[in-house]
Order: C-alpha cells, then structure tokens, then sequence
C-alpha cells in the first residue's frame, strides 16, 4: 500500500507541479486492469521478425494463474513469445475514449508483473527491455521489405522512443531462475500524447528483448493515470 500511495504522489508532483498558481487542478482519469475477470480490453501484437514466421514466434496473450503465488486463484495477464531473429518486440494495447481532441494529455505507468528472468550480466532479464506509453494511433506492425517493424515510436532496446519510455529491465532482482514480482512505473516523466479526431489514445505496454528464445511475464497489474497537460 505505501508503494501505490507514493505512486500518487509522484503522479500528482508530475501533473500538478505547473498548476500551483491555478485555482482547480488538473482533471485526473485512472486506468485500473487487475485481469481478474479477463483481459480487459488490452489486445496484443508482435514484431521485429522477418514475414513467414508469425508460427515460430508462438505469441500469446490471455488470462492466466500467476505462478509460485500463495493465493493459488491470483490471475494475471500472460503474455510470451520466442525471438526468432536479432530482437522481438511484442505489445499489449487498449484504446482510452472520451477525451478532448483539442488538448493534449499525460500518461504515467505503474506495472505490477512477474518474471522468473535473472538480472546476471547477459541473463534474458537484463536484456528484456520494458517499455510503456501512448499514442494517437493504434500500434500496429507494419510490413516493408519482408520485415515486420512496429508504427509506435518506441526507441531502441533500453532507450526512450517519444511514445514509449523504457521503465527497466525485466529482472527478477536475485542471481538465480525463479519467479518474482516487480514493478516499473514512470511516475516521474510521463510520456505526452495528442487524442484523434474522435478523442482516442492508445496506451501501450511492451517487451523488446536480444534474448534468444522465449520471454514469457505475467502482468498482475497495470495502473495509468491520464491527464490534461498544462496550458500556459
């Protein structure tokens, strides 16, 4: 509880620090998925692989039990698929509706997951890169030259792209295999999208990873907080 009470004070000192002058503060929406009754709305995708081999990349997203957790009915989102090239990036989205296409807004990320990848020099965690973000077009792959790359501007491996931040790697914070939860958030630099015509974001969540083989993390959690930017 300490840990999501903090949250809410970085997501407060992120889009209310401009607002201390102002007489109301800035309208707050929050975006809960626990994945206790389904999906929730988040679909998923993948790309980075060459066109032929969507069969050997064996991706997957559904509702699942959450392993090594003593509450044996915890479920959460299971999300995996195998690197069958030089790096895969797959992603889970969900479109957000009702906002205000003349402004533009701010998106944080809390990300509770599981993962069993170790955080040793070369283990799969320190090279599986977690990324969360927005954008005003659904993510999609794209197709050109026989080589699926994705339309969200995501930045590369461990770094920044405009629509996605990187949030950490997924190690499990121990030396050895096993399952552990973490978490990830960028509370404290949102990532700032512009809704369509009809007052749409897309928020985005994905794995980029030079691992070669399968990734596999279960999302207990992902909690965002969308707001409207400041105006001056």
């Amino acid at each position: 509880m300490k840990n999501w009470i903090l949250f809410g004070c970085l997501i407060m000192t992120v889009y209310l620090a401009a607002c201390k002058k102002a007489a109301d503060p800035l309208p707050i929406l929050f975006f809960d998925s626990t994945f206790q009754t389904g999906t929730d709305d988040w679909t998923g995708d993948f790309a980075f692989y060459k066109s032929g081999q969507d069969s050997a990349v064996k991706f997957l997203v559904k509702q699942d039990k959450i392993p090594e957790r003593t509450d044996s009915t915890a479920l959460g989102l299971r999300v995996e698929g195998v690197n069958t090239g030089d790096s895969l990036f797959w992603f889970i989205k969900r479109k957000i509706t009702g906002l205000n296409p003349a402004l533009t807004y701010k998106v944080a990320y809390r990300i509770n997951l599981t993962t069993s990848y170790t955080d040793t020099v070369g283990g799969a965690g320190q090279i599986t890169y977690i990324k969360a973000g927005a954008s005003t077009e659904e993510p999609k792959k794209i197709l050109a030259s026989n080589f699926y790359n994705v339309s969200i501007k995501k930045g590369s491996l461990g770094k920044s792209g405009t629509e996605m931040l990187y949030l950490g790697d997924a190690g499990n914070n121990i030396d050895s295999v096993a399952y552990r939860a973490i978490v990830r958030d960028n509370a404290n630099l949102a990532v700032e999208v512009k809704p369509n015509a009809a007052g749409e974001i897309w928020l985005c969540v994905g794995t980029e990873t030079t691992y070669k083989g399968r990734i596999q993390l279960f999302f207990d959690r992902i909690y965002a907080a969308v707001s409207e930017k400041k105006t001056l």
